[in-house]
């Protein structure tokens, strides 16, 4: 651990109100360094509204001159809305005082390993991340999850956090709806903010749902009306949607770090700044078990409004068709599986935290 963290601050002229405070663990890799110039330069929060970065990552030399790089980058970029950015790899200076905390590292999925292995690995993470959250970063504090499998590890995250309410963690869902969106408005020959409500239900990669889907306010089947626009919203188009991560590492040899990037900033964009009237976007929240049938206790990607200031609520009654549902039945499956598997996991390290996942479980607490 650092004795003192290295910081550096700038003066804005168009300060608004107290900064923002952003935590954002792992920091150093290649989403945190297309996302922090973009929650600098106020494509988050808004153009006139100051933030405090505070970036943590590993205790490794490599890692901390990849931090050292990325401060230096945002001295020069000159962004007039950070007030401060602080690089670390301390906890407690990371997440003191947090408003947002974006928690972009997880262990992989590794080919060979066991479910169960990865797992472990995650809750000892999310436990030391929890327990730093609960402890120094505001009581109201907003957690998103990103690293994969995000619904799973925000589910971990939350029970090691227990006293933030379940509410204030979300798994992001929006780089899969990116997806969809950018699909379909290529085929239309129309900019991506003409599509809207593309939903995306359950957890990652799962078939995009354009049931309630515009472009330019019109329905998408009435636009892609024609036969081969309908053969492709049938095939091609899902493809397309759910190969598209695999596409971008088979052609620059690297994750896709700006669309994920961004799928974040838009996420917290419209928690913090709230969604446009008719908006609906999809999320990974908690679920109670009265939202569309879905169990109680898991973290599952929902339609919803959000009226600002970290607050979201669930579109309720909309229409979904038997297919939508069997999709939605099998991405529920698999969450219930990889939270039986997280209690076998708990159990095993600590026997008083499974039965309080099972009672979580449950949705009693």
């Amino acid at each position: 651990r650092e004795s003192e963290p290295r910081c550096f601050s700038g003066l804005t002229t168009r300060r608004q109100a107290e900064p923002i405070c952003v935590a954002i663990s792992g920091a150093a890799g290649q989403i945190g360094y297309s996302l922090l110039p973009m929650i600098a330069e106020g494509a988050m929060f808004g153009p006139r509204r100051s933030v405090v970065l505070r970036c943590l990552d590993l205790n490794l030399p490599t890692v901390k001159g990849q931090m050292q790089a990325i401060e230096m980058e945002l001295q020069d970029g000159h962004f007039d809305l950070l007030q401060e950015a602080v690089f670390t790899t301390d906890d407690s200076t990371a997440f003191k005082d947090a408003d947002y905390a974006i928690l972009l590292g997880a262990y992989p999925q590794q080919e060979g390993k066991e479910k169960g292995e990865t797992m472990e690995k995650n809750s000892m993470i999310f436990r030391t991340i929890g327990a730093a959250i609960e402890r120094y970063a505001k009581k109201g504090c907003k957690v998103l999850v990103v690293g994969h499998p995000a619904c799973t590890n925000t589910l971990l995250c939350a029970h090691h956090t227990p006293a933030l309410p379940k509410e204030n963690f979300f798994a992001l869902s929006r780089l899969d709806t990116n997806r969809a969106v950018s699909q379909i408005a290529t085929r239309a020959q129309v900019s991506a903010g003409a599509v809207r409500n593309i939903i995306a239900w359950g957890a990652h990669n799962q078939v995009p749902d354009i049931d309630h889907a515009t472009i330019d306010g019109k329905p998408v089947p009435e636009v892609l009306s024609k036969e081969d626009d309908r053969e492709w919203l049938a095939g091609p188009f899902i493809e397309a949607v759910q190969r598209r991560g695999a596409n971008v590492v088979a052609a620059r040899k690297a994750s896709s770090a700006l669309s994920a990037a961004r799928a974040i900033v838009d996420t917290i964009r419209d928690l913090h700044g709230g969604t446009k009237s008719g908006e609906i976007v999809s999320l990974g929240v908690w679920s109670q078990g009265e939202e569309y049938g879905v169990g109680a206790g898991l973290i599952f990607s929902l339609p919803v409004h959000c009226p600002g200031e970290g607050r979201f609520r669930i579109v309720p009654d909309l229409a979904v068709t038997e297919q939508t549902r069997a999709r939605m039945l099998a991405a529920e499956a698999d969450l219930k599986a990889d939270r039986e598997l997280l209690m076998e996991v708990l159990k095993k390290h600590n026997p008083d935290a499974a039965s309080t996942a099972a009672k979580n479980a449950e949705g009693r607490l």
